[in-house]
């Protein structure tokens, strides 16, 4: 984050997850990440389609 923010200078970093990955939501939470959206069967992988979890964490 530090690299991001204050080297390259981002505006956001997102992180996107399998709504079921609780261990990568909590790493996402504690590190101020918070909730964007939930998007409902919008990755296609393997021959169905996924729902996914959009975290972001803004610069200050």
């Amino acid at each position: 984050m530090n690299y991001g923010f204050n080297e390259i200078h981002l505006h956001t970093v997102e992180g996107i997850i399998d709504p079921n990955n609780l261990g990568s939501a909590k790493v996402l939470q504690k590190n101020g990440f918070i909730i964007e959206a939930h998007l409902k069967e919008n990755e296609f992988y393997e021959g169905r389609f996924l729902d996914t979890v959009i975290y972001s964490r803004l610069n200050k």
